[in-house]
Formats: structure tokens, sequence, C-alpha cells
């Protein structure tokens, strides 16, 4: 069963924004904060988990065309 892929997002009161990736492995996970840091603004840290460590688990999609 696939691991659950989930994007905490803290703002603080000083209006900071931190954001925890959660279930995204390896090089991904910093492909998935890019893209929110062009949504939320300026990265000005990013902090690698145990997680980022583990191994990326490949997707595969399976196509079936019916005839």
């Amino acid at each position: 069963m696939a691991e659950k892929e989930e994007i905490e997002i803290l703002v603080s009161e000083e209006g900071e924004i931190e954001f925890l990736i959660k279930g995204i492995k390896g090089p991904s996970c910093h492909k998935v904060a890019q893209e929110l840091g062009k949504i939320l603004g300026e990265i000005k840290e990013i902090r690698n988990t145990p997680e980022y460590y583990e191994k990326e688990e490949t997707k595969t999609k399976l196509e079936k065309k019916i005839k």
C-alpha cells in the first residue's frame, strides 16, 4: 500500500510560513517544495528529514487498451 502524501502548512503570528512535506521521498520532495515556493513566496531554508534519504518508490501506471 502506498504511503499517504500530505503537506502540513503552518503560519506564525509574524506571518512566516513553514511547511512539512510527508510521504514524498528524495529529490521529488524538493520539486514539491520549489512549486510551493512559487505559490507561497521565497524559501529561506530547506531542511531534509530522515524520510528524504529513504529510497523513492517507483510508481507505475498501467493502461489497458480495449479494442
